[in-house]
């Protein structure tokens, strides 16, 4: 073989290489996409109006809570320089945070379906 056909012939094959490596990353995405539907396949299924309302309940019930009552709480006390007892700290200032940690771990449990599909909770 000369010098031009090798060229022509390993540039082919870096080009099937390309394409072969190509149509891998495609099936590996297909492959994610058909496991992250069979985990969902059992779970109850909800619209996106429903979770929305979900959401909303959440929010609602974290809302609602009094934070600040002491009985919701395991305290840690401490003594002061004078020695006083005291309580460091007992308040909540993160209720956002909670209602989003909520929100996550509930949806966890639920697969989303559009709002025109008729087969809602059926299967």
């Amino acid at each position: 073989m000369t010098k031009d056909e090798l060229e022509v012939k390993i540039s082919t094959l870096q080009n099937l290489v390309t394409q072969k490596n190509e149509e891998l990353t495609d099936y590996a995405a297909q492959i994610q996409r058909l496991n992250d539907e069979l985990k969902d396949i059992n779970k109850p299924k909800l619209t996106p109006l429903q979770f929305d309302e979900l959401h909303e309940a959440i929010e609602e019930a974290v809302g609602s809570f009094d934070f600040d009552d002491s009985d919701n709480y395991d305290m840690d006390f401490h003594i002061d320089y004078d020695n006083r007892v005291a309580v460091e700290n007992m308040s909540f200032q993160n209720a956002d945070e909670l209602a989003r940690e909520l929100y996550n771990s509930i949806s966890e449990l639920f697969a989303e379906i559009p709002e025109n599909d008729n087969q809602l909770n059926q299967d």
